[in-house]
């Protein structure tokens, strides 16, 4: 059973709240989907065997404003083999779309 980081949920949901507006139901579902997607990609850089990093980058432009999920491969010497996308959360209607 995976285990999530319910702390760093809420915050995520009240800094998505601040931010543009949205109720706190919308940001929480945001947040789980974000939270979820995180754990995948945890979950593939583990098993890729090499060095890795879970990037969630938030992006807001022109009335939208969404979350990039996805885990950079990297060699021993910590250079980018691949980047492996999840896709990304909407933040203003909290769905998860899979890239």
């Amino acid at each position: 059973m995976t285990k999530y980081n319910k702390s760093y949920i809420m915050r995520t949901a009240w800094r998505t709240v601040k931010a543009t507006g949205v109720s706190i139901s919308v940001a929480l579902r945001a947040a789980w989907a974000q939270e979820k997607a995180e754990v995948l990609a945890e979950e593939i850089g583990k098993e890729s065997g090499w060095n890795y990093k879970v990037v969630a980058n938030n992006w807001a432009k022109g009335g939208h404003n969404r979350t990039y999920v996805s885990t950079r491969i990297y060699t021993n010497r910590w250079n980018l083999k691949r980047e492996i996308r999840q896709g990304y959360v909407d933040n203003l209607t909290g769905k998860f779309y899979a890239a």
